[in-house]
């Protein structure tokens, strides 16, 4: 279906931006459910001649609103309006991201591509404190919320936990509860570090997106409350359908707050 445009005007004796004004003037037909996930937004000369602005503006707004997640463009095809995020992705967690989407009222299932012992990658041995060449356990998968494809995941585990991993139902349930439930394990705490890239031919292939499309990479590693690193993780997300949020706070002030710093997540998108 095609969009209408609203019949508000850019206001042209207002100091802000054109392009700011535009991108809100639009965004707000989505966030209003005027335009829906789908809608074909018309053509950019359209746009300039319904607002009368440049097309370099009319870019400007739709690349930010592009970068929010609203729209998406398709080569060869126009803009649409994008589907809603699946879910909001709190970074500085100890949760895993089942936990953070189940506990936002999210479903989330698994599919497991791979499972087993082997040889871990250096950066995975590196990450888990072990010698070069050590074996582990390797689960990898790509992961559904909401029926909404949203992530490749790659994780490796020492050895010494590959019976309770190697047996879990890791389709439809948690690898930190299995962890925890199984050997006593919880996660106290990790580190987390997040990159922008383009999806290459095979993750495009596993993701359902376009060679070259935006992703999401997570590189983690959890300790346990003795701070020995136990898990670790790559994860590519699809960039239209998941948010990484980060809540950033003043440890001094938290702590006078009474609350633990260490639980409170940081968040960038």
């Amino acid at each position: 279906m095609a969009a209408q445009l609203p019949t508000s005007r850019v206001d042209r004796t207002s100091p802000v931006p054109f392009y700011f004004q535009l991108k809100k003037l639009l965004a707000e037909e989505i966030v209003a459910g005027r335009w829906l996930p789908g809608d074909r937004l018309p053509s950019e000369p359209s746009i300039c001649d319904h607002f009368e602005v440049s097309r370099t503006t009319v870019r400007q707004a739709l690349g930010e609103l592009e970068a929010e997640g609203l729209i998406r463009r398709e080569k060869g095809r126009g803009t649409f309006v994008a589907e809603p995020r699946s879910t909001s992705w709190l970074l500085q967690s100890s949760h895993g991201f089942y936990e953070e989407a189940t506990a936002s009222g999210h479903g989330v299932r698994s599919r497991v591509l791979r499972r087993g012992l082997e040889a871990l990658p250096s950066w995975a041995c590196d990450a888990l404190d072990l010698p070069d060449g050590s074996v582990g356990v390797t689960v990898e998968r790509i992961r559904w919320v909401d029926d909404q494809l949203v992530m490749y995941v790659i994780t490796h585990l020492p050895e010494p936990l590959a019976e309770v991993v190697l047996a879990a139902d890791l389709e439809a349930g948690s690898l930190y509860r299995t962890l925890e439930r199984g050997t006593g394990l919880s996660v106290f705490g990790g580190r987390r570090v997040v990159e922008a890239v383009t999806a290459q031919e095979e993750l495009a292939t596993l993701l359902k997106v376009e060679p070259g499309a935006p992703l999401l990479f997570v590189e983690s590693v959890s300790w346990d409350r003795d701070l020995k690193p136990f898990e670790c993780y790559r994860a590519w997300h699809r960039a239209d359908r998941t948010r990484i949020e980060v809540q950033a706070v003043n440890q001094a002030v938290a702590t006078r707050a009474g609350l633990d710093p260490t639980t409170l997540r940081l968040a960038t998108r």
